[in-house]
């Protein structure tokens, strides 16, 4: 998982290298065209001198009618190489580069600032990260089947299953499409297969759309890798889930607790929230005592004092699906 900086890079990187791929490709197509047609470079170097006489004009001050004679020539020599591409089939534009980017022509900067194309790039480098772990482009609030979640009262709770299923999609709906960085924490709990991953990716691609960064992952994954670079003089991958406008941190439960563990993830529940930063939560575990044991009272109480539960009730979906 890289952080924003490293994703910015990268995109400033393609965004260089598909420059020179669109230089070099008009280079050939000007090679090509000049091999065609003999007249075209005669016409190009007259264009290219009387330009240069144009300038020399200027700089002595010589009288504006024989500048304007001059620049006419230009003009009309312009015109028969327009002309004489149009005779042959090319386009006004054909010899010049066909940058992707028309605003800042494939160079990433706009007035000495970061072009929007940028940004965009980067986002979708995000985007195939999350794709490489997670089917993010199947995952939708559409696509989640409310016929699925049965229509009768849960007994633990005297909910209808259904009805409060539907008032939490809406809900993280709502949520994805307000989403700005004042938004909430989020719990999203309740037994395994109830879609709470499907409902935070869907969450996760909205807010992705709307330019935030965001970063997904398993807390397995991520508390393992920590482990892993506990003694490194840098850890990217801490930075990135601390910098992020939304992180998604997926199945708590999952991962290997040990005191380190718990350390590093009250490190990253604090600083997100101090900073301010949404986090949403997915977990399995619906017993509070047993999440307290599991991650210590304090750990528990600062997530829990920190989130809008969201408990999803149902069968497994998963196990549904299979049987159908």
């Amino acid at each position: 998982m890289r952080t924003k900086n490293e994703l910015y890079r990268e995109a400033l990187r393609q965004v260089a290298s598909r420059r020179q791929r669109a230089v070099t490709q008009a280079e050939e197509r000007r090679r090509q065209a000049l091999a065609a047609l003999p007249e075209l470079g005669q016409l190009q170097a007259q264009v290219q001198a009387l330009g240069l006489r144009t300038m020399e004009l200027a700089a002595k001050g010589a009288p504006e009618a024989e500048r304007q004679a001059v620049a006419d020539q230009r003009r009309d020599t312009q015109q028969r190489i327009d002309q004489l591409l149009a005779q042959n089939g090319y386009g006004p534009q054909s010899l010049e580069p066909r940058y992707v980017c028309q605003t800042c022509r494939d160079t990433g900067m706009v007035g000495g600032k970061l072009c929007s194309c940028v940004g965009k790039l980067a986002r979708q480098l995000r985007w195939q990260e999350i794709s490489e772990q997670t089917p993010l482009s199947l995952c939708s609030f559409e696509s989640m089947d409310l016929s699925l979640y049965p229509d009768k009262t849960d007994p633990a709770t005297g909910e209808n299953i259904r009805a409060l299923m539907r008032d939490n999609l809406d809900y993280l709906q709502a949520y994805a499409q307000e989403f700005d960085m004042k938004s909430a924490n989020l719990l999203l709990y309740g037994n395994a297969g109830l879609g709470k991953t499907h409902a935070a990716l869907s969450i996760a691609k909205i807010v992705l759309e709307k330019g935030f960064n965001v970063v997904y992952i398993c807390a397995q994954n991520l508390f393992s890798q920590l482990e892993r670079e506990r003694f490194a003089d840098n850890c990217p991958l801490l930075e990135a889930v601390m910098e992020a406008d939304l992180l998604i941190l997926d199945d708590l439960g999952t991962e290997y607790v040990n005191p380190y563990m718990s350390s590093c993830f009250y490190n990253l529940l604090n600083t997100r929230i101090l900073e301010k930063r949404p986090t949403i939560y997915t977990t399995n575990i619906v017993d509070g005592k047993a999440f307290e044991a599991r991650y210590t009272e304090k750990i528990a109480s600062r997530l829990g004092g920190s989130c809008e539960p969201v408990l999803f009730l149902g069968e497994d979906i998963r196990g549904l699906k299979s049987r159908m």
